[in-house]
């Protein structure tokens, strides 16, 4: 875990350097008016985990089992983690990070499910060469264990943790707590310790106002706002106009009231839709390939396909094309037929889909290849 823990404090320093203003931003999460508590579900989380941490420590046998679990299943369940995770992502490659990476299209009110949003942030995670990271969810996320647990389907003897009405993992059902599951466990709390103690720092470090650069939306001078408690905000000067007076736009720690608020900051879902998914359209028209999860290329296309905008439409069937081609070419170069098969089955979505979303892109090649492949 060392390994992941240096990389974890590795992308916090590095998107710092790279856009001090966007990882205020970030730390701060802004949704709407509310106290620091209330608006995220971080704080709650940094608590509840460190109590179930301390019951962890000093129960045993089935007791610390149950407990150990219930953390387990907690530090996978947080949405703003994972908010926070993709933003400095994003941020690191240069583009902008958002309060609302996970929201299901046309459904704002719903969150994705957790291993929908661990999908979504392993590319990102990938493209930021943080290799480490990806494993560590790959290695000790296992949606079987947080399911069995929420759903009161699983049983307990001295030795094992016992999946019920659950597929096994790796063949198994009798989960062994002392070589399975309590190293997951401790991996889990390590990085935990890690992630709280570098937003908390980061959190804490603006002790005192500080001038950056950032754009909103132009390039722009910003005060991070300090104090003796930490960030209490960002502040924008002169940056709108009413009746011809000029006025501070930002985000803003209302002390008297103790909540945040924005101030002259215009705020339309919509616009803001349009924003990020021409930056996710960007980032994968000039990434050379998927490499780790195609979750959130998928989600993107969702996105793309309900909005019905043309020029995203002609953008989106581009890069299925792309990507399509490129497990064409190996579709084609693969000598062995079972494997060709796979690869067939992979390569096909990309082309239907391509097909489907009706842009002004000529798809006539692509209808070609499709009948090709479907043949046995």
């Amino acid at each position: 875990m060392n390994e992941t823990q240096t990389e974890i404090t590795s992308l916090f320093e590095e998107v710092k350097q790279k856009s001090e203003f966007d990882f205020v931003l970030t730390l701060i999460n802004y949704r709407g008016i509310g106290s620091k508590e209330e608006m995220t579900n971080l704080h709650e989380w940094f608590d509840a985990i460190e109590f179930y941490k301390r019951m962890y420590r000093e129960f045993t046998g089935k007791e610390k089992t149950r407990i150990g679990v219930l953390l387990y299943s907690t530090f996978f369940e947080n949405s703003d983690f994972y908010n926070i995770v993709g933003s400095l992502c994003r941020i690191k490659l240069g583009y902008k990070g958002s309060s609302y990476l996970y929201w299901k299209t046309k459904n704002y009110e719903r969150l994705l499910g957790t291993g929908e949003k661990i999908d979504l942030i392993l590319e990102l995670l990938d493209e930021t060469n943080n290799g480490n990271i990806v494993t560590f969810f790959k290695d000790n996320h296992f949606p079987e264990i947080r399911n069995t647990f929420f759903h009161s389907a699983y049983t307990l003897n001295d030795e094992d943790y016992i999946l019920k009405d659950s597929a096994p993992i790796d063949g198994e059902t009798y989960l062994n707590v002392k070589t399975f599951l309590y190293p997951k466990i401790e991996n889990v709390i390590s990085f935990f310790d890690t992630f709280k103690q570098l937003y908390l720092d980061s959190f804490n470090s603006y002790q005192e106002d500080k001038i950056v650069r950032g754009y909103f939306p132009h390039l722009t001078n910003a005060t991070i706002i300090g104090s003796k408690e930490g960030l209490k905000g960002l502040r924008v000067g002169n940056a709108v106009q009413y009746y011809g007076v000029l006025h501070d736009s930002g985000i803003f720690y209302n002390e008297e009231y103790n909540y945040w608020e924005g101030k002259n900051i215009r705020f339309s879902f919509q616009d803001r839709e349009t924003i990020e998914i021409n930056e996710q359209l960007q980032r994968y028209e000039t990434k050379p390939d998927i490499r780790i999860s195609n979750s959130e290329f998928q989600n993107l296309i969702d996105k793309v396909t309900e909005r019905r905008r043309q020029d995203e439409l002609d953008r989106a069937t581009l890069l299925l094309i792309k990507f399509g081609n490129l497990r064409y070419e190996k579709t084609i170069e693969e000598q062995h037929q079972g494997k060709k098969q796979s690869l067939k089955k992979i390569t096909l979505p990309y082309y239907k889909q391509a097909v489907v979303l009706n842009s002004r892109v000529d798809t006539k090649e692509v209808k070609a290849r499709i009948i090709e492949l479907e043949k046995e």
